[in-house]
């Protein structure tokens, strides 16, 4: 298992995005409340700053409360146990050196025992512990019972995430990690719902690569799977955590860009363009040049639906392939331009 300190934050993004459902939390907090001690928990890795009380025990002498946040590197004994993958056994923690001034002493909890939780591809979830206030040397059968609390645990984590997997793979493209068309529609119609109800500025944009055809053509099918798959990791990779990613058809994709103007969805569009163009894909001896078109809109009236907005977002992106290729185009100048 790696440790808090080896966990990148796109890697802990993924994990975040699992829910737990109220009848998993209910079933740990029944597990923490009949430990006997003062203070029962589970923590839950937050992000790289924090640790978070995902249950807390309901018994007297609890000095947590949940979904409280704990900081990391301060000593936190729940980190020990997590960051060393196994149990942690500290029967006075206030008269050893090692943890006299954890934070967890200075709160009046001097014995602890943990152990850490995990995802089944090896990823900290966080930990199951038991505080006391008094020294406390837990006992062999103790420790037995609660290893297969944390078995139990560490099963509904596999199987929460297997449950998350299957959901992916029927919203994501298997070959670039774009979410799908039907993804597209679904989420789309409800960004554009909220974006009406609150008064918030959206922009779409569909992207098409250009002269694909005679990628495949030029150096096989293989190729223009590779570079598909290659920019939309950089595509996606150059976007806000807001922002929606998604193959529409072929070499078309689509991005959401909610809270976004014009003015904010060309700059994107361009950073976008820019990347394609001056990053080629290699495959095997080939450097393959790429670029891409681009055709931009934003939802205007009230009555505007998510195809009326792709509607014009295309007549843009035609638009700029017929100007040349490897260009930006909005709609609303386009209609500008017309009047």
């Amino acid at each position: 298992m790696e440790s808090l300190r080896e966990i990148r934050s796109p890697d802990l993004m993924v994990h975040e995005r699992i829910d737990i459902p109220e009848s998993t939390r209910e079933a740990w907090q029944k597990t923490v409340d009949i430990m006997g001690v003062p203070a029962a928990l589970v923590m839950r890795v937050r992000n790289e700053a924090n640790l978070e009380v995902f249950v807390s025990s309901q018994t007297a002498g609890n000095i947590f409360a949940q979904a409280e946040t704990v900081e990391r590197d301060a000593g936190v004994l729940c980190e020990q146990a997590i960051d060393s993958g196994k149990m942690l056994v500290v029967p006075n923690a206030a008269e050893d050196t090692t943890f006299s001034d954890s934070p967890t002493v200075r709160r009046g909890m001097v014995s602890y025992l943990g152990l850490p939780l995990v995802w089944p591809d090896g990823r900290a979830f966080g930990s199951i512990c038991v505080m006391d206030s008094q020294a406390n040397r837990y006992s062999a059968r103790f420790e037995r019972l609660f290893t297969q609390f944390q078995e139990i645990i560490n099963l509904h984590l596999a199987l929460l995430f297997q449950q998350h997997e299957l959901k992916e793979c029927t919203r994501r493209d298997a070959l670039t990690g774009a979410c799908t068309r039907r993804e597209f529609f679904e989420t789309g119609r409800a960004e554009l719902k909220r974006a009406r109800r609150y008064g918030h500025p959206i922009c779409v944009l569909l992207l098409d690569f250009d002269h694909f055809k005679h990628i495949n053509d030029q150096y096989g099918h293989a190729a223009g799977d590779q570079v598909l798959k290659v920019l939309s990791r950089r595509v996606m990779d150059s976007l806000r955590s807001s922002d929606r990613y998604y193959r529409f058809g072929g070499e078309e994709f689509v991005i959401i860009l909610p809270h976004s103007e014009i003015a904010d969805a060309l700059l994107v569009a361009e950073r976008i363009r820019v990347l394609v163009e001056t990053r080629p894909v290699e495959f095997g001896e080939f450097t393959i040049p790429v670029t891409l078109s681009i055709g931009i809109s934003c939802l205007e009236g009230a009555g505007e639906t998510l195809d009326d907005v792709v509607a014009k977002s295309d007549r843009a992106l035609y638009m700029a392939k017929e100007s040349g290729r490897n260009r930006i185009e909005v709609f609303e100048r386009l209609k500008q331009s017309e009047a």
